[in-house]
């Protein structure tokens, strides 16, 4: 039967998703990269040789060197013109060469949509690459938003694409190996976590993830979580902020860490930063339940390193009866992530 792991944020995004999914392709093996990413988070990723690679499309986890089938999920929103670049960067410097598909239900971002974003979302500092607008369009069922629409100029575009409708895209799961599904942005940046109306435009929880890919649930095998030791959000902007912290966490500035300052990969801002949460880590476990928690920038303060890391140990010990399984990051590259056992 086929298997999907599912890989996940804990905390509002940025922890190195894309990190740990490259890693866990290329120690997995995995037959099939999955994701419904939308154009508010970027993701970045570094093979062996050195080679980076930022997906705002494409999922990360692309150097199984078994990996047949590269898959944009129904729930995603992608520029055709960025699809083309990610894919035309990809080519020969990942070890296979796999299918690109796409399910015919996936939204497609046009320049309006970041235009009616920047006319309305700047109060909450939102990343406004017009995701929302998009998803809009789409649930008002307007013409020329889906790829099914969009077919001839996708293939225009990238002819080795195959569009595909819901029973294809599932005998393409069926006659492959295990995937690997990758969520975008993070647990508290969901649109029903609390942080309202200071998140993104959906859920980000492995049940939403999974939805969003259209796959069924029973063929979940296991659930990575990430998270880093000091969590971020987007930074903020003149017209608006981006949100608030959990009650028993501070902002704190990457001066006061000494360490050097981190832009996010969408929109170029400096990062707010945050010290670890207890509230905010037992719930993201909660409802992820992960096999593994993956905690990234352990190298910025050990002894805040060794603090989260309690605290999460306590917190999964507490929630499932057994203390978490961690994976440990201290750097963008695959040899910089470690993992017990």
């Amino acid at each position: 039967m086929t298997k999907i792991d599912v890989l996940v944020d804990l905390q509002f995004g940025s922890t190195g998703k894309g990190a740990l999914a490259g890693y866990l392709s290329s120690k997995n093996h995995y037959e099939v990269a999955v994701s419904a990413n939308m154009p508010n988070a970027g993701h970045t990723a570094y093979n062996d040789a050195g080679d980076k690679f930022v997906h705002k499309v494409l999922p990360s986890g692309v150097f199984s060197r078994n990996l047949r089938v590269i898959a944009i999920g129904p729930g995603s929103v992608f520029s055709i013109k960025r699809l083309a670049e990610e894919w035309e960067y990809l080519k020969g410097r990942i070890p296979s060469s796999p299918r690109l598909v796409i399910h015919e239900a996936a939204g497609i971002l046009s320049e309006s949509h970041k235009e009616i974003e920047q006319k309305t979302l700047g109060r909450i500092a939102s990343t406004m690459q017009g995701s929302g607008a998009a998803l809009c369009d789409k649930i008002m069922r307007n013409p020329g938003v889906i790829a099914g629409d969009r077919e001839f100029e996708i293939r225009h575009a990238v002819p080795e694409v195959e569009i595909v409708n819901q029973w294809q895209w599932l005998q393409t799961f069926l006659s492959s190996g295990d995937a690997l599904v990758e969520g975008s942005q993070g647990y508290s940046l969901g649109i029903s976590s609390g942080f309202y109306p200071h998140c993104t435009s959906r859920d980000c929880t492995p049940a939403r993830v999974v939805a969003d890919v259209s796959l069924p649930m029973h063929w979940v095998r296991h659930v990575y979580g990430s998270c880093r030791v000091h969590p971020i959000r987007v930074g903020n902007i003149s017209e608006g902020n981006s949100g608030g912290w959990y009650k028993d966490q501070k902002e704190t500035s990457f001066g006061e860490l000494g360490v050097p300052s981190e832009k996010t990969t969408v929109t170029g801002r400096e990062r707010r930063i945050a010290t670890f949460s207890r509230h905010q880590i037992e719930e993201a476990l909660l409802m992820s339940a992960p096999y593994k928690v993956f905690v990234n920038f352990a190298q910025y303060n050990y002894e805040h390193t060794w603090a989260a890391l309690e605290i999460i140990h306590k917190a999964h010990l507490g929630l499932f009866g057994r203390t978490a399984t961690t994976m440990m990051g201290y750097g963008p590259y695959p040899s910089d992530i470690t993992e017990e056992g």
